[in-house]
C-alpha cells in the first residue's frame, strides 16, 4: 500500500470520465472551496463513491476502477477483480487508515476548485 501519487490522478480521471460524474466532482470541489475546514472529507468521499457506483456499470468502467485501485492498494487489477467483497472493503479501509491524508485530499480539491474558477492562489 502507498499514498496517492500524481499518476493516480490520471487513473481517477479516466474513471470519472467513464462514470460521467463531472457534476458531482464539481459540486464537491465547490463545497471544499466554500466551506474549507468545515467539510467532512470522509463523508464527501463516501458520497462520491456512492455516486460513482450509481453511474458505473459497463465493462470498460469496471476495468478502469480496478486499474485505479491497483496503484494505491499495491494489488494487481486482476487480483482486485477476484477479491471477495469483504476482503476488498477491508483492504480499502486499511488503506484509508494507513495511507490516506484527508487534509491533503481537501487541499488538493480546494486548489483544483480555485483553478477551475480561474483564481489560482486565492
Amino acid at each position: 500500500m502507498r499514498k496517492l501519487i500524481t499518476s493516480d490522478v490520471f487513473a481517477f480521471l479516466r474513471v470519472v470520465t467513464e462514470a460521467g460524474v463531472r457534476k458531482e466532482i464539481k459540486a464537491i470541489t465547490d463545497l471544499v472551496a466554500d466551506q474549507g475546514a468545515e467539510v467532512d472529507a470522509r463523508a464527501l468521499g463516501y458520497d462520491l463513491m456512492l455516486s460513482c457506483m450509481e453511474h458505473l456499470s459497463g465493462r470498460k468502467a469496471e476495468g478502469l476502477i480496478y486499474e485505479f485501485l491497483s496503484g494505491p492498494l499495491g494489488i494487481s487489477a486482476d487480483e482486485i477483480a477476484g477479491m471477495e467483497l469483504g476482503e476488498l472493503a477491508d483492504t480499502v479501509t486499511k488503506w484509508y487508515a494507513d495511507c490516506a491524508d484527508p487534509k491533503a485530499v481537501k487541499a488538493f480539491f480546494g486548489a483544483v476548485s480555485r483553478l477551475m474558477k480561474d483564481q489560482p492562489g486565492t
